[in-house]
């Protein structure tokens, strides 16, 4: 399963070019799991043989990342806090919820965002919370770029040195990612679990006080 998805990723940025490979790398930065230890590691091979230009894959790698995580963000601020404002009640989600995230976002904001480019799961969708906590736009950009370009551009590197080598090697790393990122899953639903716990708590013993 692991060689046909890589397979079908080499094939759009073979077939597509430096237009397939920014569509991968932007798609990567939303909601889309799509699979960086396979795409970057692959454009720095090319670029090593001769068919990219590596600068060229460095520069798509952080100007597509800013793209998508612009995307997600848009979706969080202009969809996410209003749903959530007039729904979350629905989700156990409450306004004072929205605001502690707020909060959140606004004291360490910079370090999350950087932060979670480097994990599994989390890199995909940490662009909505930031969007619907309304991050100030410069430090989510900022670190944006800078965690991409640092993550993005060692895989690429990778590849490019590499050589032939590159795709054993980013087998290896994608399999550590898949190992990260169920851990990372099932932290996010024990998390989840243990909110709507609280929140049933807190609603029984509203009705006992009532």
């Amino acid at each position: 399963m692991l060689d046909q998805v890589a397979l079908w990723f080499r094939n759009i940025v073979e077939t597509m070019g430096y237009p397939g490979l920014f569509l991968l790398i932007t798609l990567e930065s939303t909601l889309v799991p799509v699979p960086s230890t396979l795409v970057m590691p692959f454009a720095g091979y090319l670029a090593g043989i001769g068919i990219f230009s590596l600068p060229v894959v460095l520069a798509i790698n952080s100007s597509a990342a800013l793209f998508g995580s612009g995307i997600s963000y848009w979706v969080g601020a202009k969809g996410g806090k209003p749903f959530l404002l007039k729904y979350g009640k629905w989700f156990l989600v409450k306004p004072a919820d929205l605001e502690k995230t707020e909060a959140a976002f606004a004291k360490h904001g910079k370090w999350v965002i950087l932060i979670a480019r480097f994990i599994p799961v989390v890199r995909h969708i940490i662009s909505v919370p930031a969007g619907i906590a309304r991050m100030p736009l410069r430090p989510f950009f900022f670190q944006t770029f800078l965690g991409s370009t640092l993550w993005g551009g060692f895989l690429i590197v990778l590849g490019y040195y590499l050589g032939e080598n590159w795709e054993a090697v980013a087998t290896k790393l994608k399999r550590f990612d898949l190992v990260i990122g169920v851990l990372v899953v099932l932290a996010i639903l024990t998390l989840g679990i243990r909110f709507v716990a609280r929140r049933r708590r807190e609603r029984q013993n509203n009705a006992d006080q009532t």
